[in-house]
């Protein structure tokens, strides 16, 4: 089935699975920082990050939150869906031009609220590794 059919709770089922690919270009990383303005050394200054024992300037892990809120809002379970929760843990950072796969799966229905809750994992496509993984409770209103 796919994510356009899904107009209901009804239509989700535990076991889904849903992935979309997300990358953090300088458009999305100069929006954030344009936006929140969160200058913290390790998101703004490379060297700062490299003497961290980083790579380079580590992005913001806000930015894995958006992707997550344009995932349930847009992809799945979409547009008749209400981000009620988000908990993620960041397990490795992430850097300016990542390509990082969200993959989520539908773990348990919450039929009194019509809540799904989704496992969530970032895999970093660019760095071979888990960016980030978490938790995700979406209401899912009935078209």
């Amino acid at each position: 089935m796919e994510s356009a059919q899904l107009t209901s709770y009804r239509d989700f089922a535990e076991g889904m699975m849903r992935e979309q690919n997300y990358v953090v270009t300088p458009a999305v990383y100069e929006n954030f920082l344009r936006t929140f303005d969160d200058r913290s050394p390790i998101h703004v200054d490379a060297a700062y990050a490299r003497d961290c024992g980083f790579a380079g300037t580590v992005m913001h892990g806000a930015i894995l939150n958006g992707f997550v809120s344009h995932f349930v809002g847009m992809v799945f379970p979409g547009v008749n869906s209400l981000l009620v929760s988000v908990e993620l843990r960041f397990l490795q950072p992430s850097y300016l031009g990542d390509t990082l796969r969200l993959c989520a799966k539908v773990t348990q229905k919450l039929d009194a609220r019509q809540v799904i809750v989704l496992q969530v994992t970032f895999l970093n496509q660019t760095r071979g590794l888990t960016a980030a993984t978490g938790r995700v409770h979406v209401q899912v209103r009935n078209a």
